[in-house]
């Protein structure tokens, strides 16, 4: 399958061109619109196709990905829609489809920590700077519960090591606390010894493989995804921190 392949930017930049108001006056309904994208890629499988918040600007679910039709233009756009304050609206959407394979199983495979009222699933690497400092502002926090599931990186060594000495631990909550303060930092002796998790490491890398995680930190906060250490877009979703 071949198809006009411009970036987020352009995509945007050609919508602009286009003028709101002529897309307003010429709209195709979604039926009319999915009969357009059949007749200009008939050879285009697709699992979704629904209206963007940009009108006459279609998402289109295929292959996995996610790219957008403009059935006015007949373009296929490729690349992230972002917001002004830098979201990815693309990244966002697509964790959530990914999110919907995520189940009850999965939650055993996690360190629990709190019980808060608001459900925050951590994917984190022991040796993250930004998963360290998000580890401190989630325990500022009495209105979460936490599902940490480790993705250790290949540029930390000792990240496998760490997430191995948590999940062994017969205390894990306290294991964690030990290591993203960083008391295990140098010490060898500890980090060399050989840990049995039991296969938990094991376990949690197929959650974080199902949900196609490649970075860390990562949330889905009640749901919502959340790219890394953005503060403000957390508290977007739950507010700031109550006061303990």
């Amino acid at each position: 399958m071949t198809f006009k392949r411009m970036t987020a930017f352009s995509c945007l930049a050609a919508y602009l061109m286009i003028g709101g108001a002529a897309c307003a006056a010429s709209r195709n309904t979604e039926p009319q619109a999915q009969e357009t994208l059949r007749k200009l890629f008939p050879k285009m499988k697709y699992t979704k196709f629904v209206e963007t918040e940009i009108e006459g600007l279609y998402e289109v679910t295929t292959d996995g990905r996610i790219i957008y039709f403009h059935p006015k233009t007949g373009y296929l756009f490729v690349g992230d829609l972002l917001t002004n304050d830098g979201r990815s609206i693309t990244q966002e959407r697509m964790a959530a489809e990914r999110f919907k394979l995520f189940t009850a199983e999965d939650l055993k495979k996690a360190i629990k920590i709190g019980h808060g009222k608001h459900t925050i699933i951590e994917i984190t690497d022991p040796d993250c700077s930004f998963c360290r400092k998000m580890h401190s502002y989630w325990g500022m926090r009495n209105d979460v519960t936490r599902y940490i599931f480790f993705k250790p990186l290949d540029m930390h060594p000792d990240a496998v090591k760490k997430a191995t000495y948590i999940l062994a631990a017969p205390d894990t909550e306290k294991a964690l606390f030990e290591v993203y303060s960083g008391k295990l930092d140098s010490n060898r002796a500890e980090l060399d010894k050989p840990h049995d998790d039991r296969g938990r490491l094991a376990a949690q890398k197929e959650v974080v493989e199902k949900l196609q995680v490649e970075g860390t930190p990562t949330f889905w906060v009640d749901g919502k995804f959340v790219n890394g250490s953005n503060v403000p877009l957390i508290e977007k979703y739950i507010g700031k921190a109550p006061a303990k």
